[in-house]
Parts: C-alpha cells; structure tokens; sequence
C-alpha cells in the first residue's frame, strides 16, 4: 500500500509525464489518488488509463482539494493558472506542491505563490527537472573540481520562448554554477508577429546577458541559432563543457494508448537522456561522461518525499529557486522595455511583455494572434482560455 497520495491538477499531456514519474519512484511510496480537469474527456482518459476511481475524478479542483486527504499536489495546468491553482492548493495544507514550470507569468504571481506556501508550512517545488539527469549532476560535480577552469560565461541556446523552452536552460546555468546572484541583466525581444504560448503574448525572439556575482555571464539566445536545443555550452579557463538531451527511440517508450495524442509518445519525455561532454589541455578531444540512466522526473519526485521525510535540506528546483529563474526572464523583458541595464532585485511585478503588447509599445508587424500550441487544444478551441 502507498504511503502518500498525490492530486494532480489539470490531466494533459504534461501531466501524463508527471503520473508515470510519481508512479516510477523506487518501491512505489506514492500513488495517483485524485484528479481534476475541467475537459471530461481528458479527465477520463486520465483516470481510466492511470486507474483513478471515478469517486475521485473532479471537474473541479477546488472540490477535490476540499474533498480528498492529499498529501502532494501536482500542479500540470498552462503557466497562465499555476499561481491561482498554487496559492489554492497551499491554503489546504498538503506536505509538498510540485508546479510545472515556469513558475508563474510575472515575478509578483511568483513572490505570491510563495507567501502562500510559507505561510501555510507548504513546500513548493518547480518542474525544472533536467537537472536530475545522472549526467548533468556528474557535470555540475565536474566543474566543482576544476576540470575546466573556472568558468566565465554559460551559453544557452534554445528554441522556443523564453518561458516556455529558455526557463529550463536559465535554471540550469545557475544549477551549475552553485546558485550564484543573478547582479544585472541586459536583453533584448523581437515580436513581429502576434505569437501566444499557451495563450499568453509571447516573443519571437530573444537575446539577453545576466551577469552574476561569481563574476560569470550567461548569455540567453532564444529562437535566434540552431544550437544545443535543450542544455547549455560553458566556457571555463581551461576548457569547455558542452550538455544536451536526446531520447531513447520510440520503439522503447511506452504508448499513451487509447489516450488522446496530439503530440505522439509523452512518455518520450520519462525515457530523455541527459548528454555530457567535455574538452580540456589534458583530454584527447572530447570527453564523453557516462553515468547510469534514470528518469529524470521520476528523481524530482523521489527528492520532494525526501524533502518532506526530512532527507533533503534544499531540492534542486525549490520554490525560491523557481523564483530566481522568473526574476532574470522578467529582468530580460523589462530591460527590453526600458531600453537599459536591468539591476536586481526586480522592482516591476507585472509582465514587462505583456504590458508592451498591451499598451501597444511593442506593436506586431504582422498582426493576427497565433497560438503555438493549438495542437494540443481539445475541441474547437486555438487556444488554453477557448477550451
């Protein structure tokens, strides 16, 4: 029998990814033990698929927060619901929330997720979860000892925006760095179109600095190259370190079957690989770090029970750190705006974008809203908020 029981908020495709994590922790401490969305169909599927009770399938989330005795809350929505879905879950006490990243869509829904979780005694994790690959916590250990000098810039080089892909790479570069302060940021955005991300204003293209108080850069370029995708290049004194992901082939993963899948295999993202290589004055080229593999988010879920039995003093992707990330993408969009360095502590709370979009100081040059992720939207709707 499971120890704990976890909800999960909002059954999409994400949420598939977080199911089979919780449900792949080593002896299986915790089961799936209520679900909530909004679209009957995708709860369902869910609860059908992943064996939920009807009993506790709600259309509803708060009622299932007020209904059900939970002891973790999964919070899989689109970012523009995490900090309402959050600050609801906090106020019922469970022992942890794990939140999909980004964290929120502006610094003050961030700094409000966490006044409702430390006042409440909840402890907030947020799904950066790349960083549990074997590998990238070998490269992290690697660069403690030197082995490429110290470093001196982190380059990130991804597709996407900046919440949705470039999130992931900003937590990363300061994973690796030991948490350093994030000092000023310097950025940039291009938006000639009406992009949205799940349906809120979005960039087409973004380039960015934050220099931070190790004395290191990190230089941010979204949707501008065709780089290292997810991951990161560091360039150290005495060497380079290259990290990235590729996954195992489709023929190995596991089918969503009957399940809806717009998007193919969800579980292509349980079964990514973390890849790391490294050069340096004593490698013969590169060198190719191998560890034993494992599922990275099945690992952020084994660290948030550790957390809660006592085991772990910081996890790798707190609430606080999510809030570090948030600060230097909306230090990024406000330098943008104000056309100057951006020093730290952000003082704006509001999204720095948004407000461009919306007082029409940022205005397309081809206009007609998009949405990037209408594929995955049920039923006539193109985008989160017509479903």
């Amino acid at each position: 029998m499971a120890t704990y029981r976890t909800g999960v908020i909002a059954c999409g495709i994400i949420a598939r990814v977080h199911a089979r994590a919780w449900l792949g922790v080593e002896g299986r401490p915790t089961e799936i033990g209520a679900i909530a969305d909004s679209n009957g169909d995708a709860l369902r599927e869910f609860g059908e698929f992943f064996g939920v009770p009807e009993g506790h399938r709600y259309s509803d989330y708060r009622e299932m927060l007020d209904s059900e005795r939970l002891d973790f809350v999964d919070v899989c929505s689109w970012h523009q619901l995490h900090a309402e879905m959050v600050i609801a879950a906090a106020a019922r006490q469970p022992k942890a929330i794990i939140c999909q990243k980004p964290m929120a869509v502006d610094l003050g829904e961030a700094e409000a997720m966490l006044t409702a979780c430390q006042r409440n005694g909840v402890k907030l994790v947020i799904a950066y979860q790349r960083p549990h690959h074997a590998t990238w916590l070998k490269a992290r250990e690697l660069l403690r000892e030197g082995a490429i000098g110290r470093v001196v810039q982190i380059q990130l080089e991804a597709g996407g925006n900046l919440l949705n892909t470039n999130s992931h790479n900003i937590r990363l570069a300061l994973f690796l760095m030991d948490e350093p302060r994030v000092e000023w940021v310097m950025g940039a955005v291009e938006r000639t179109t009406e992009l949205l991300e799940r349906g809120l204003p979005a960039e087409d293209a973004c380039l960015g600095l934050a220099a931070c108080d190790n004395g290191a850069t990190i230089l941010i370029m979204g949707d501008l190259i065709q780089g290292l995708g997810q991951g990161c290049r560091v360039i150290g004194t005495e060497g380079i370190m290259e990290l990235s992901t590729t996954y195992y082939p489709d023929e190995m993963v596991p089918s969503d079957a009957p399940m809806h899948m717009p998007e193919g295999l969800s579980a292509r993202y349980n079964f990514e690989i973390g890849t790391v290589r490294y050069m340096n004055g004593a490698t013969d080229g590169w060198e190719e770090v191998t560890e034993t593999w494992r599922d990275c988010w099945s690992q952020q879920c084994r660290e948030a029970i550790d957390w809660v039995e006592g085991r772990v003093e910081a996890p790798i992707s707190s609430g606080e750190r999510g809030r570090a990330v948030q600060e230097v993408m909306m230090a990024l969009y406000e330098s943008a705006r104000k056309r100057q360095r951006i020093y730290l502590p952000l003082k704006t709370r509001v999204n720095p974008l948004r407000l461009m979009v919306e007082t029409g100081e940022l205005e397309a040059e081809w206009p007609g809203e998009y949405e990037r992720r209408a594929t995955l939207v049920r039923g006539e709707g193109m985008s989160w908020h017509e479903t």
